[in-house]
Formats: C-alpha cells, sequence, structure tokens
C-alpha cells in the first residue's frame, strides 16, 4: 500500500510541475500576477507531494522493507541509522530525489525574493529542469515505452522473471544486500546532499540569464544572480572538499583527486561558475561583459546536466569507477541534456546580435581586460577536463573499447593553465580597485615580486626542488600569495567588506603550492634495507630474472607481530597485532601500528583497516579493501594503509582450501590431510603452539545429561586458546568420558570446535600421576608461521596546506556572498 502511495505522490507531483510550468509561461508572458500565484501554488504542491513521497520511501528503509528494490539495494539489516539515513539518496533514484527537493526548496525563496520582469520567466525554467528530473522517477510503462525508475517499484517488477518469484510469487528477502562498504563514512553522508544543494542553486543562474534572454534585459538580471551563483560555487566547493578528503581517508590510493568523472562533474561547474561570477562582477561595475555573464551562467549548469548524462546513463559504466549503473534512463537523460543545452545556447544566439558590446575595447591594462582574461582561462580548463571525461564517447568514433585518459593527461594540461591564472589574480586585483600603467603597475608590484622570489628560493633550497618546471609553479603559487595579500591588507585597512576577491585568490595560490607539495614531493617511508635497494633502483643497477632493468621501487614494508624496524631514521615501528570489529563492516580488521620517535618524541598509534567488500565478494573469491589511518601534522601527513597480512592471506587460504575440497570430494582419498599435534598439560599451564597460547585452566563440572551410560568417569577440560595478534580468547571445554558397555570399557571423547581457526580439540587422556591432561589438536600449523603484516607509509609534505587553501577559497566566496546578498536585500526593501 506504501509503495502505490508513494508512486502516486510522486506521479502527482509530475502533473503539478507541469501545470506549474505551464501558469509561469503564461505569467511570464503576459505579466499577470493571478496566473503567477496559481503557478506559485501548483509548485508548492509539488513539493509537497514529494516530501510526503520522501517520507515514505525513508519509512520504508528504516522499517526494512525488503521487498522493494531500492530498500533491498541499498540497505541491510546492521546498518546503523546513520547510514540508513544516507541510504535515502544513496542509490540514483533516491539522488534525483534529494536534488529535486533542493531545487524546490530553493523554488521558495524565488518566489519571495525574484523582483519583476523576472520572476515569471525564473520559476518557468526552474520549473522546467524539475519536469526533466521528476520524470525519472515515474516508473511509468505507457505502451512498453518506460518513463523513469521509481524507488518504490518492488523487486518482484524489478526481476519479473526470476526463477525464485516464479516459485513463490510473494517472496521477501530475510535482508538487503546493503550499503556500499566505502560509503559508510561520516563524509558521505554529508557530501551528496551538500554537492546537490550546489547542483539546485546553480541552475537558478542558468533561470536567471534565461530570464534576461526572454525579456530582453540584460544587465539588471545580474544583480540577484551574482549571491546564488557565488552560494553554488561555495557549496560545490565544499562539496569537492568533502569528497576529496574522503577519497584522502578511505581510499587506499593516497591522494585526494583521480580525474574521475564524477569528481569533473563537481569541477567543471565550479570552474565555469566562476567564470561566472567574474564576468557578473565586472557586468555589474561597468556593464560590459553582458554576452560572457550570460553564457557563463548557461554553461555552468549545462555542463551539470551533461556530467549527470555522462555519470549515470550507463555510457560510462567500464571508465568510471564511481558512475551509477544504468537505470535506462539514457533516452531520458539525453533528452534532459538536449533541452537544456538547445534552448539555453539557441535563445543565446538568437538574441547575440541584441546583446550589449562595449564601444572600445578595454585597455590590457585594466581590469575588465584582466577579469575577463582570467575567467575565458577558468573555462579553456573546465573545457580540457570536459574533453579528457568525455575522451571514451569520443574514442567509440575511432576505436572499438577507448580507455579513459591517464590522469598525467589532466596534470599536463591543467598545471599551466593554471600557472597562468596565478599571475593574472595579482594582475586584476591591482587592476581592479586602482588604475595603473605599465610603468606604475610595475613600481607597485616591486615588494611583491621580491618577497616571492625569496620566499621561491627559500622553498628550492629547503625543498631540494631540481625540477626547473617545478620551481616556475611555485613561483607563480607564491605570487598569487604575496601579491594577493599585498592587495587584502590595503582594502582590510580602507573597505574590509571588499577584501572576498583577495581572499579567495589567496586561497587559489595556497592550493596550488600545496598540490605540488603534496603530490610530488610524496615521500614512502621504509627500513634501511628497502631504501638502499630503492637508491639502487635509481642507479639503473637492479635487473630482473630476464635481465631487464627494474625501475618500480619498493614501497611496502613487512612487519612481524611485535618484532620492531627502524623506517627512515626516524621511527622504530613495531606491529602489534589486530583487532577483528564487526561493528561496522562484517569481517573489518582494524590493525596496531605503534610509531616511536627516535628522537624521544611521544609515541603514537596507527590504525588502519582492511574488510571484505561484502556486496562483491562471493564464496569463491574474497575482495579486499582498506581503509587507511593518516597522522595529521601542520607540515606533513603521514599516510598508512594494509597492502597484505597473515590473517588475510589465511582467510583467501580458507577459501580456496574449501574450493579445493569441493574439486576433489569425489575422490576416495586425500593427498594430504590436517595436522594433529598431541598437547600435554598441567592445570594453570600455558604451551605456546604455533601462533596460538593454548591454556589448560582447571577442570570443570559435566552435566550428567550429556554422558553415555554406565560412565566411570567424566570430566571436562576448560582450555583456553589465544591469539596474541588479535587479542582473542576462546573457550572450550571438551568432554572426556569412561564408561562400560557388556563388560567392556571405552572412551567418549567428543570434539570441541573453534571454527575461526577451523580447529578442533579432543580431551584424550588423563594422567593422575602427572596431574596433567591430554589433548589432541586438529588443524594446527606443524611449523611456525608468525604473524605478519603489510604496510605502506607515505609522508606527504604540507597537505595541510591544500585544506588550508580550500577553507580561505570558501571564506572569500562567503565575504563576497553575504555583501551581495545585503546590497539585494537592500534593494529588495526600497
Amino acid at each position: 500500500m506504501l509503495g502505490i502511495l508513494g508512486k502516486a505522490l510522486i506521479s502527482a507531483s509530475f502533473v503539478a510541475s507541469l501545470f506549474a510550468m505551464i501558469f509561469y509561461f503564461v505569467a511570464a508572458n503576459k505579466d499577470e500576477e493571478k496566473t503567477l500565484r496559481i503557478g506559485n501554488w501548483l509548485f508548492t504542491a509539488k513539493v509537497v507531494f514529494l516530501v510526503a513521497a520522501s517520507g515514505i520511501l525513508m519509512n520504508l528503509i528504516f522499517n526494512h522493507q525488503f521487498q522493494f528494490y531500492y530498500v533491498f539495494n541499498y540497505t541491510s539489516l546492521d546498518l546503523t541509522p546513520r547510514y540508513l539515513f544516507s541510504a535515502f539518496y544513496g542509490g540514483q533514484e533516491g539522488s534525483f530525489m534529494l536534488w529535486i527537493l533542493i531545487s524546490g526548496f530553493l523554488g521558495f525563496g524565488l518566489m519571495k525574493w525574484t523582483r519583476p520582469p523576472y520572476k515569471g520567466p525564473v520559476l518557468f525554467f526552474l520549473t522546467l529542469t524539475q519536469v526533466f528530473l521528476l520524470s525519472m522517477l515515474l516508473g511509468w510503462d505507457i505502451f512498453g515505452l518506460k518513463l523513469g525508475a521509481s524507488p518504490f517499484r518492488t523487486i518482484a517488477e524489478e526481476m519479473p522473471n526470476a526463477p525464485f518469484l516464479q516459485t513463490n510469487p510473494d517472496f521477501v528477502p530475510a535482508d538487503g544486500s546493503g550499503l556500499n562498504d566505502l560509503l559508510k563514512s561520516p563524509w558521505m553522508m554529508i557530501h551528496p546532499p551538500i554537492l546537490f544543494v550546489g547542483f539546485a542553486m546553480m541552475t537558478i543562474p542558468y533561470c536567471f540569464a534565461m530570464a534576461a534572454l526572454w525579456k530582453q534585459k540584460y544587465n539588471e538580471w545580474v544583480g540577484p544572480a551574482l549571491p546564488w551563483t557565488l552560494s553554488a560555487n561555495v557549496a560545490l566547493l565544499t562539496a569537492i572538499f568533502l569528497g576529496g578528503y574522503w577519497a584522502y581517508v578511505t581510499l587506499s590510493f593516497g591522494g585526494y583527486w583521480a580525474w574521475d568523472p564524477v569528481e569533473n562533474a563537481s569541477l567543471v561547474p565550479w570552474l565555469i561558475g566562476t567564470a561566472g561570477i567574474h564576468t557578473m562582477i565586472i557586468q555589474r561595475k561597468s556593464a560590459v561583459a553582458q554576452k560572457s555573464s550570460i553564457l557563463f551562467s548557461i554553461l555552468a549548469y549545462v555542463f551539470i546536466v551533461y556530467e549527470t548524462f555522462l555519470t549515470r546513463s550507463g555510457i560510462l559504466g567500464s571508465s568510471s569507477v564511481h558512475s551509477f549503473v544504468d537505470l535506462g534512463l539514457y533516452n531520458q537523460l539525453l533528452a534532459f541534456m538536449l533541452v537544456v543545452t538547445l534552448v539555453g545556447l539557441g535563445l543565446f544566439f538568437w538574441r547575440y546580435k541584441e546583446l550589449p558590446s562595449p564601444e572600445k575595447e578595454a585597455k590590457v591594462l585594466s581590469r575588465e581586460f584582466m577579469t575577463v582574461a582570467g575567467a575565458m582561462l577558468l573555462l579553456i580548463l573546465g573545457l580540457v577536463i570536459i574533453l579528457g571525461t568525455s575522451s571514451p564517447i569520443i574514442g567509440q568514433l575511432f576505436v572499438e573499447n577507448p580507455t579513459p585518459p591517464e590522469i598525467s593527461f589532466y596534470n599536463r594540461w591543467s598545471m599551466p593553465i593554471a600557472m597562468i591564472m596565478a599571475i593574472f589574480t595579482v594582475l586584476g586585483q591591482y587592476l581592479f580597485w586602482k588604475k595603473y600603467d605599465a610603468e606604475s603597475l610595475a613600481s607597485a608590484l616591486i615588494n611583491p615580486l621580491l618577497v616571492t622570489s625569496v620566499v621561491t628560493i627559500a622553498s628550492i633550497i629547503i625543498g631540494d626542488v631540481r625540477n626547473l618546471y617545478y620551481m616556475t609553479y611555485l613561483f607563480c603559487g607564491y605570487f598569487a600569495i604575496v601579491g594577493n595579500a599585498w592587495v587584502l591588507i590595503r582594502l582590510a585597512v580602507q573597505k574590509p567588506k571588499l577584501i572576498g576577491g583577495s581572499l579567495t585568490h589567496i586561497g587559489f595560490g595556497m592550493l596550488l603550492v600545496g598540490i605540488l607539495a603534496s603530490s610530488a614531493y610524496n615521500e614512502a617511508l621504509v627500513d634501511q634495507r628497502t631504501a638502499d635497494y630503492n637508491a639502487a633502483v635509481e642507479r639503473g643497477e637492479v635487473t630482473d630474472e630476464q635481465g631487464f632493468t627494474v625501475t618500480q621501487k619498493e614501497e611496502m614494508l613487512e612487519l612481524y607481530l611485535d618484532e620492531p624496524v627502524v623506517i627512515d631514521n626516524r621511527y622504530v615501528v613495531t606491529y602489534e597485532g589486530y583487532e577483528l570489529d564487526n561493528s561496522v563492516r562484517r569481517g573489518q580488521q582494524n590493525y596496531k601500528i605503534r610509531f616511536e620517535p627516535i628522537d624521544g618524541g611521544k609515541a603514537f598509534y596507527m590504525q588502519p583497516e582492511v574488510y571484505p567488500m561484502l556486496t562483491s565478494s562471493s564464496n569463491e573469491n574474497i575482495q579486499w579493501s582498506v581503509d587507511p589511518d593518516v597522522r595529521t601534522g601542520w607540515f606533513s601527513d603521514i599516510y598508512l594503509y594494509v597492502g597484505g597480512s597473515s590473517y588475510v592471506q589465511e582467510q583467501n587460504d580458507r577459501i580456496a582450501g574449501n574450493n579445493m575440497m569441493q574439486n576433489v570430494a569425489s575422490q576416495d582419498t586425500l593427498d594430504e590431510g590436517p595436522e594433529v599435534q598431541t598437547i600435554e598439560f598441567n592445570p594453570g599451564q600455558t604451551i605456546d603452539v604455533g601462533k596460538f597460547k593454548i591454556r589448560f585452566v582447571n577442570y570443570s563440572r559435566t552435566d550428567t545429561t550429556q554422558l553415555p551410560p554406565n560412565t566411570t568417569i567424566g570430566v571436562r577440560a576448560e582450555v583456553e586458546l589465544i591469539h596474541p595478534a588479535s587479542g582473542r580468547v576462546f573457550t572450550v571445554d571438551p568432554l572426556f568420558a569412561v564408561y562400560s558397555e557388556q563388560g567392556q570399557s571405552y572412551i567418549y571423547s567428543p570434539p570441541a570446535f573453534i571454527p575461526d581457526f577451523d580447529l578442533e580439540f579432543q580431551f584424550t587422556q588423563i594422567k593422575p600421576q602427572e596431574n596433567s591432561i591430554e589433548l589432541t589438536v586438529t588443524g594446527l600449523e606443524e611449523e611456525y608461521e608468525p604473524e605478519w603484516v603489510l604496510i605502506v607509509a607515505d609522508e606527504k609534505p604540507f597537505i595541510s596546506v591544500v585544506w588550508a587553501g580550500t577553507f580561505i577559497l570558501m571564506a572569500g566566496f562567503s565575504v563576497s556572498i553575504f555583501r551581495h546578498w545585503g546590497r539585494e536585500r537592500k534593494k529588495n526593501n526600497e
């Protein structure tokens, strides 16, 4: 019943959006207040219907209604409430719902704050995007044509031909597939909502630009659109930061950015939106750049829709590890992209000749030229990234299975563009607040250039920078920091409300410096033997078995339990074992690595995690994933993850052994059986056997109902199996009994099992004279193999500068938001 109601509410929301769009269209053409109010009521009804549908979906998730495919696919019984909540937007359908909801609430703000004549057209275009997004959730089947994928469809509707449904149409799974283990992170709980806030907010500049073209009013729209654009950029930047930090602390590739299509889906609109902010500010100041402002506002949203198409249509399914699965929405997403693009760019070029043009070309040394040039660089960088992201599609024109570009493609193109942008940020800020000619500008820049040169040279010497390209890059990054700081200090004294631009550019310069330091000068922490080997590799002195020169350095470090190792001549590192923790992920191991500084500093622990990816593992194969641990510092981070361990190997061997047993089950005998060892104990005695400690605690009482008839002796031994590496203690109480039958004495000694280690204990003998017992243990290794772990530990210098630069960028945008929102609020109150 709830599923039917949920579908009906989404359908009602879609219909209400259609009618609201029609009324807004009429109101925009005829400037009718009554028609506009009707559109607002319909828009409100649309939001109410969707809120109710979202509440129903949340109810189904929290009540584990696994007969619904969305609930089954993204939740499980073991999920904690916070991850059940995030499962709402963990799948494609739920994320669309969240996007639409946020856009709907922003629509209420537009109803209140948008002034005529833009209100009708702005709300029309906002509702147009809502109609397309809602159509993705309908799940209608119109004469075989499927429209959307409903989050309320059942398993029977999703998989009608499944064999288990043929035999039992009312089948309901006992548990769900569960949320992807990689998404079980607090960072991923808040990253998607903020991302969709950015996506929804970036719709609004698009709507204002389209309204300006529709109403042929090309100047006034910038004032109300600018605060929305700034807010959208802050939201996208925050989402980019959260996604990057999640990747840094969750994934094992050792970085925070991999140029994946889903990452680019937020970066490109942010770049184009930032370009639009620059031209909007110039338009508001100088009444120029109307064409650029409108074009950037259109393109920022067009690229959001384009990246949505790439990552949700399944077209990049084999090229991106983050892309959503194909829900059959390819045609709808394509239609959405084409309509938004063709209507936007079509109207822009139709009105192009009407758009104001400057009476004379701006001088090179002017704020107009520098600001627009900076915006064009942002556009070029965005287009390069789009080209790389789209290459698997473009490549299909030439090869059958094209591959996405290497990360080096993006780095090779983005670095020189970023360097030029860094220089332009300083020139643009100087020329924005004061007029200069070439001579006076050169004079004003002497001091910033001197400071930049000193800081750059010091960094080159201290950091042992030998690459000329990196030296130039560092100079540009420092110049952006120092030059903009010079302007910021002057503005802070005179007009502190105007520091937003300078603050943002300082953050950009810090990002450049931090990215280079943390990426290019990342250093592996290894022992002396490995360091010597890597030095030999660098000299070209190492060859493989075929005689080829080895170029790959060794980064993994093998640690044995409780055996200290000196790494980088700075730390004594000791592996102190692991702990099994099923509270977040089943089968998760938390490894305990102790770092003790040689110089006498305070010791600290790092606790990387390894866990089986249950959603992608099977009975024949375990897919392991890792959670790194990061020790943050002011000047560098230690980044550590597990590359392998004896526990992981044991689990893999067990799976392989079970598979082998199944393959030879038809044979009468096996070549080898499990190891059997006989151990003699006294009460209270502990014996080391292999990687275990086995302790005979004492005799324990026996339930007489568990003894055979005519028993003369019946006793149990309380035995503890201690696994030092994990600290786990298992207790078993094997039975030893002697009973009589037809004048003969027999021993009854059933095995006691510890399945975690495939061990079997049998109490086989009592020796009263020695006050000892004899245990036979099956499954213990005959030869001791110590517990070990492979770790990869890297030192990442100045990665804190990356995060600090991002925060300063956010702060700069936020200062500008408050200033421009304040100005618009005053206008609305006039």
